[in-house]
C-alpha cells in the first residue's frame, strides 16, 4: 500500500487474485454467519480451537462475552474468535454500524479509528425505531481512540450522539483524479442537455424532485436528457414516476455499470446532478467534478465544504425541484459559463481532493492514534 503501510482486510469473500498480489496486503477470513447451521458450527469449533493455540486468555475471555440469547452469543463468538491473537497497530472500521457490531475489539489494547460517513449520522439516529443503536453508537465515539468524519457537516451532527470534538478527524472523499479526467478530445455541441446522476436508487437521494426539474426543462423547450447510474429498492418507484411525468425516452435509467463505464458517461454528459436530501460529501459529485463537469447539487450534508456556489456548480436548497430547474437552465443556455464551472471543478479537485492528499492525511490520523492509545485488553 502506499506510503509502505501493511493493510489486513477482514471479510468473509476471499478477494481476487490481483488484489492480493500486493505485497502489503493481507486478507483475514471473517467467517459469514449467512450459511447453513452445519457450516457455521463446523467453523466455530474451527475459530475456537486456533484462538485458543494463539491466546487461550484471550479466547476463554471472548467465550465469557455475548447477549443473553444462546443464538446472540454464538453470533458474537462468530465474529470476535477470527481476530484472537493478532496482532495490528490500528483497527480501522470504516462505518460506524460495522463497528457496533465489533464493540469488544474496541478494548483489545489496540487503537480503534471508527469513519462517520453521511447516512449513518444524519438519517439513522432520527429513525425512533433504532434507540438501542443510538446508543451504542455513542458507545463507539466514546471508546474510539479517533473518529474519521468525512465532511465537517458530519462531524458536528456526530457531536450529538457523544462525538468528542477533540477526537474528530475531518477528512474528505477522495478520487483518482488519472482515472477520473475529462475526455481526451471534445466532442461537437450536443443536440441535446445531457444530465447525469450516479447513486444508490434510494429515496435519499431525491430522484423524484430531479425528475421534476427535468421535466420543468422540457416545458420550457430545453431538450434535456438524464441519465441515471446505480440500481436499489428506488427503482420501479423511478420507472412509475418516469410515466406518470411522460418522461419516457427523456430519462434513461442504466443500473449497474463498471467504473469504466460511469466514467464513459461522465466525458459524454454536459452536467452532474445531484438531488440528494441527505449526505456527508457525494463521491459521485467528486467524480463528475474530476471529469471537468459542473455541478448542480443540494446544499445538504458537507456539499458546500466542496462546491463553492457560482464557481465549480450552484448549489441548491433540498427538496426544491424548481431551483433546480433554474440552476440547470443557466448551464444548458449558457455553454461557457457551464464550461467554466467544469474547468474550475477539476482544479478544486486536484487541490483538494485526491487520493495522495487523503493517505496522506489517513496515515496521519492512524500515528496519531497509535501515540495516544490508551486500552485495556478485554478490560
Amino acid at each position: 500500500m502506499e506510503g509502505g503501510v501493511e493493510v489486513t482486510v477482514a471479510c468473509a469473500e476471499k478477494p481476487g487474485r490481483e488484489w492480493l498480489s500486493h505485497a502489503n496486503l493481507r486478507w483475514l477470513r471473517a467467517q459469514s454467519w449467512n450459511i447453513s447451521a452445519a457450516r457455521r458450527l463446523l467453523g466455530l469449533i474451527k475459530l475456537l480451537f486456533c484462538g485458543l493455540l494463539r491466546d487461550p486468555v484471550a479466547a476463554w475471555r471472548i467465550i465469557g462475552l455475548g447477549e443473553e440469547s444462546f443464538r446472540n452469543r454464538l453470533n458474537l463468538w462468530h465474529k470476535l474468535l477470527p481476530f484472537v491473537g493478532r496482532s495490528w497497530d490500528v483497527i480501522y472500521f470504516p462505518w460506524n454500524f460495522g463497528a457496533i457490531e465489533y464493540l469488544p475489539l474496541f478494548d483489545l489494547g489496540i487503537p480503534v479509528v471508527v469513519s462517520c460517513r453521511g447516512a449513518q449520522i444524519n438519517v439513522e439516529p432520527h429513525d425512533p425505531g433504532r434507540n438501542a443503536i443510538l446508543e451504542k453508537l455513542s458507545l463507539t465515539f466514546q471508546k474510539a481512540t479517533a473518529v474519521h468524519c468525512v465532511s465537517e457537516a458530519i462531524r458536528n451532527e456526530a457531536s450529538r450522539y457523544g462525538l468528542d470534538p477533540k477526537k474528530a478527524w475531518v477528512i474528505h472523499p477522495s478520487v483518482d483524479p488519472d482515472f477520473f479526467r475529462p475526455a481526451e478530445r471534445v466532442e461537437l455541441a450536443n443536440e441535446t442537455f445531457d444530465i447525469i446522476s450516479t447513486g444508490f436508487l434510494t429515496w435519499r437521494k431525491g430522484y423524484e424532485y430531479a425528475l421534476v426539474a427535468v421535466r420543468r426543462l422540457w416545458d420550457q423547450g430545453i431538450p434535456a436528457h438524464f441519465h441515471i447510474i446505480g440500481d436499489g429498492p428506488g427503482f420501479s418507484r423511478l420507472l412509475y414516476t418516469i410515466s406518470d411525468m411522460n418522461l419516457a425516452g427523456k430519462v434513461h435509467l442504466h443500473g449497474r455499470v463498471t467504473p469504466l463505464e460511469v466514467r464513459d458517461r461522465l466525458q459524454k454528459s454536459n452536467a452532474f446532478l445531484l438531488s440528494s436530501v441527505s449526505e456527508g460529501i457525494s463521491n459521485a459529485v467528486l467524480e463528475a467534478m474530476a471529469c471537468g463537469l459542473p455541478v448542480v447539487s443540494t446544499d445538504c450534508g458537507g456539499m458546500r465544504e466542496a462546491i463553492t456556489e457560482g464557481k465549480e456548480g450552484f448549489l441548491v436548497p433540498v427538496r426544491d425541484p424548481e431551483a433546480i430547474a433554474v440552476a440547470l437552465a443557466r448551464l444548458a443556455k449558457d455553454p461557457e459559463l457551464s464550461h467554466r464551472l467544469g474547468q474550475a471543478a477539476r482544479q478544486r479537485i486536484l487541490k483538494e481532493f485526491t487520493l495522495k492528499r487523503q493517505i496522506g492525511k489517513f496515515i496521519e490520523l492512524y500515528q496519531e492514534a497509535i501515540k495516544n492509545s490508551g486500552a485495556k485488553y478485554f478490560s
